[in-house]
């Protein structure tokens, strides 16, 4: 079995977690909160992103960085409403299965 049916996010190891990421890029977007609470996606991407990879070019150091970073952890991502419907973090914390396109669910995982 995968071991994204097996675990909880809390349970996986590091590299496991991080073998969620699908590389979309949109959470390296950034946002726009208008004051009725809707949320606006931009097309302006932080100064980290490889726009060729959709990777963070510095993922260590991202944080130190860029301060604003948001580092998405088990513990952060309950209060996190602005992961795209496909992200597998939002996905497995809402219970729901990886989509038959991910990358985990098709052998190609980015780690």
């Amino acid at each position: 079995m995968a071991f994204w049916t097996e675990k909880t996010l809390e349970e996986m190891t590091a590299e496991e977690w991080e073998s969620l990421c699908d590389g979309c890029g949109k959470c390296c977007l950034h946002k726009i909160r208008e004051s009725s609470g809707t949320l606006k996606l931009t097309n302006v991407a932080c100064r980290l992103l490889d726009t060729d990879s959709c990777r963070c070019a510095n993922y260590p150091r991202r944080k130190v960085l860029v301060p604003d970073c948001v580092v998405l952890t088990p513990t952060t991502l309950p209060a996190i409403d602005w992961l795209p419907d496909t992200c597998a973090y939002r996905l497995l914390g809402e219970g729901k299965d990886l989509p038959p396109w991910h990358p985990l669910q098709i052998g190609r995982a980015h780690v």
